[in-house]
């Protein structure tokens, strides 16, 4: 008798154990983690730091004092616009300046001339005037009366600069009128000079990116230069010849981005890419189109040329980017799942019987974290799509397949409870 109970406790202790292991053999295959494969799509991505170049004109003070501002700041302006007052307590002299200087750019538009042929005109009276001096010293009386003679005061005109060269006669004559009445109001008034975008904010390194040179950029000067950047707006008093704003021509722009020689081969000359502008914490996808490549021993600058986005780099000088080279389009699935098995690189899933199973994958684009796959070919209604691998078929994994995250925790055949 006490050997069956002896007996009957064995089975009961045997069949406990066996209890046991099953639970916790299932609990163990029930914190197997997945994820649901889903259609996605992944960028190739070459990141690169891009400097701005635009069409930029700053104008300067041409006094020391205060200035009155009209527009606000990345407003659109018309060329000819009033923009700003100067208002300086200065005697008049330098506004009489201007005013002469505007009436030599009236009369030249009138005949038909230009700054240049004004510039021959003082280069003319300075030759004028060495052959004086030296008729005077000589006490050479006759080659100092011809000489005289030659002179023409009328012709002799005051040289702009070729400052004026962008305003027609009409706002020529209103720049003069407003200067003549100046005087007395001690304000001297600034046009645009041009059409485009005004902005206050001038940051010194205007004449160094110059928007005529920037196909000549090489990577040896794309380097980040220290600079500050001066809300003229903000300033109560200005010095003359500084800088008090400046006048953006909006329709197009280049950034040239600088990135290594090994990616530099991935792009060519006179083809659009997908570029992504980054600029305090936002991001905005616009075409590119790669005018130039400029390379150099290590790195090469790409000139990029855009003719979108403009609003939103106005006021930039230095910005971040990823230019996107190929978008792959198909499953989207985590990189950690990827397993190898009998030469094949595929990963496990998780069937609808919860056994799992290994399926081969084509791998079309990847980073640390993400892998995209191909979704096969269509091979039949309810069947599973088919790849090619080294010309054999092989079925790989669908939409919604739950795909092991840790592979080698598994096997195939396993039970997944």
């Amino acid at each position: 008798m006490a050997r069956k109970n002896f007996g009957l406790k064995n089975f009961f202790f045997s069949f406990a154990t066996v209890c046991l292991i099953i639970y916790v053999f299932q609990n163990i295959n029930g914190s197997i983690d997945t994820v649901v494969a889903e259609s996605g799509n992944l960028e190739d991505v070459i990141k690169a730091s891009g400097i701005v170049i635009k069409d930029e004109e700053v104008y300067s003070a041409s006094l020391d004092g205060s200035v009155t501002y009209y527009c606000d700041d990345g407003t659109k302006v018309k060329e000819g616009q009033l923009v700003a007052d100067l208002n300086t307590d200065t005697d008049s002299a330098q506004i009489n300046i201007q005013i002469k200087e505007v009436q030599t750019a009236i009369e030249l538009k009138k005949s038909g001339g230009s700054a240049k042929e004004a510039a021959v005109s003082s280069e003319n009276l300075s030759s004028y005037e060495n052959d004086l001096q030296a008729s005077i010293l000589n006490q050479d009386l006759s080659s100092m009366y011809n000489i005289v003679g030659q002179v023409d005061s009328s012709s002799i005109k005051t040289y702009s600069g070729g400052k004026y060269d962008e305003y027609d006669i009409a706002q020529l004559e209103d720049m003069k009128k407003n200067l003549t009445g100046s005087i007395s109001t001690n304000k001297i008034p600034y046009y645009s000079g041009r059409a485009g975008i005004i902005t206050y904010k001038i940051d010194g390194l205007e004449s160094t990116y110059s928007y005529e040179n920037v196909m000549d950029m090489t990577p040896s000067l794309t380097a980040r230069l220290d600079y500050t950047m001066s809300d003229k707006s903000q300033q109560g008093t200005v010095a003359k010849d500084e800088g008090i704003y400046k006048i953006i021509k909006n329709f197009d722009y280049y950034i040239a981005a600088t990135v290594d020689n090994e990616k530099a081969k991935l792009f060519e000359e006179n083809k659009y890419i997908k570029t992504r502008i980054l600029s305090d914490g936002q991001q905005h996808e616009v075409w590119g189109f790669i005018k130039k490549i400029n390379y150099g021993s290590e790195s090469s600058v790409l000139i990029l040329y855009f003719d979108d986005y403009f609003y939103k780099v106005y006021d930039r000088r230095y910005v971040d980017l990823e230019l996107i080279t190929d978008i792959h389009d198909g499953l989207k699935i985590s990189s950690e799942a990827l397993a190898e098995k009998d030469g094949c690189t595929g990963v496990y899933v998780v069937d609808a019987s919860n056994i799992i199973k290994f399926f081969p994958v084509e791998i079309l684009g990847q980073d640390e974290s993400t892998t995209v796959v191909s979704a096969g070919e269509y091979a039949g209604e309810s069947e599973r799509r088919i790849i090619y691998i080294d010309e054999k078929k092989y079925s790989t994994i669908k939409t919604f397949d739950k795909v092991v995250l840790e592979p080698d925790k598994v096997y195939e055949g396993q039970i997944a409870d």
